[in-house]
């Protein structure tokens, strides 16, 4: 009865059940939904954070490849040179005057007075020639002056005799021209005669020899009865003047033009340990030897005492003397085709090639006259790549000087 009346309710619509059925399936697909939309979000995040993260190592990289091309330099101020640089060179000491003496005459040495060591005084006699052959000769050349003289004089009253005549017009003018000419030729051969025994009366007066100037004898290469030769041979002394006593320095080509005559000079010597002896310098050769490339230089020192010995090394200070100049360290230089440079950085961390011209080579410091200013930034040990216009990273700021390095 009840499956029957409910099969007979014609009013009840048909699509109840499927209406009442809707609302859970809606309520099941929403969980669905909503995990689709987060995971699209967690996506877009990952997404987002993955670009974020590619960008700054991109960045990152770019960053150290733009460091890693900058070259790194380190760099130095020039500093003022001082207004004398020292010098130290070795010398040689040479006496003031140093003469060899020789015979002037020939014969055989008759005694001498001095031996090496000794002092002597100018016009002091050294030693004595016997000249018998010089002797001889002069002898004769007095003989003949004597008879050229008796001539000399008969021709002479001769001479004026014929002359009175020919004024009385007793001679004829024949006559006293020959008288004339025998009286001139006559006074001429007097006059040969006497330059002739002068001149052998020189040579006797050279077998005494003589001290040329005060000094001191360094050398005797004589002895009694050895024979000598005018002119020729080992000399028979040698003499030498040690006060003041010479110095002679060659002075490098790039500090030639440094050393001024007059300037003052120290000498030492190892022989007197712990003693200075002050000097001037003189004088200049003014040229520069093309062998050694160096200044001859000559100092005096006085030598009162006579200690300083000729013919010994002794050590010179100088003090040169130049205009103001920069110095930079040597190995900050750039050997160029348009010639020595220095590399300087500029404000914009770039790199300007400034040609230099280089004053005094100081060793480990090179002495700028030109090409450089106190406030640039120079590269030291450059590498031979560095160019004009190059980027470069100063590492740890410039130096304030080179002493301080």
């Amino acid at each position: 009865m009840n499956a029957s009346t409910l099969e007979c309710k014609p009013d009840q619509p048909a699509g109840r059940t499927l209406r009442e059925s809707s609302p859970v399936k809606s309520r099941r697909a929403w969980p669905i939904t909503l995990m689709i939309l987060f995971g699209l979000a967690g996506f877009g995040v990952l997404a987002v954070m993955g670009i974020r993260s590619r960008s700054a190592s991109a960045t990152a990289l770019q960053l150290q490849t733009n460091s890693a091309a900058e070259l790194s330099v380190a760099v130095v101020t020039p500093e003022k040179a001082p207004a004398t640089v020292s010098l130290d060179l070795p010398g040689q000491t040479q006496a003031y005057i140093q003469s060899p003496i020789f015979a002037q005459t020939t014969g055989y040495l008759k005694r001498w007075y001095f031996d090496i060591g000794a002092k002597v005084k100018a016009g002091d006699v050294l030693a004595e020639i016997d000249t018998p052959q010089v002797d001889q000769q002069l002898n004769q050349a007095k003989a003949n002056l004597r008879q050229a003289q008796a001539a000399l004089d008969l021709a002479r009253v001769t001479y004026a005799r014929d002359r009175d005549l020919l004024q009385r017009k007793v001679i004829a003018q024949q006559d006293f021209d020959t008288a004339e000419s025998d009286f001139r030729s006559k006074e001429a051969t007097v006059n040969a005669n006497a330059a002739a025994v002068s001149q052998l009366q020189a040579l006797q007066d050279f077998k005494i020899v003589r001290a040329p100037f005060t000094g001191v004898v360094i050398a005797r290469n004589t002895d009694i009865g050895q024979i000598v030769n005018a002119g020729s041979g080992a000399p028979l002394f040698t003499m030498a003047q040690v006060s003041p006593l010479r110095i002679y320095v060659n002075v490098p080509e790039r500090m030639a033009g440094y050393v001024q005559v007059s300037g003052p000079a120290t000498v030492t010597f190892n022989e007197f340990p712990g003693q200075k002896f002050q000097g001037k310098v003189v004088r200049t050769a003014r040229a520069i030897d093309p062998n050694s490339r160096t200044l001859l230089t000559e100092i005096d020192v006085a030598n009162d005492s006579e200690q300083l010995l000729p013919g010994a090394y002794a050590p010179v200070h100088l003090d040169t003397s130049g205009p103001q100049s920069l110095l930079v360290p040597a190995n900050a230089l750039l050997f160029r085709s348009e010639g020595t440079a220095l590399g300087v950085v500029g404000p914009d961390g770039r790199v300007r090639i400034k040609k230099i011209k280089i004053g005094r080579d100081l060793g480990g410091q090179l002495e700028i006259v030109d090409g450089i200013s106190p406030t640039d930034q120079v590269i030291v040990n450059p590498v031979d790549s560095l160019s004009d216009g190059m980027l470069v990273r100063v590492s740890g700021g410039p130096v304030k000087g080179i002493s301080e390095r």
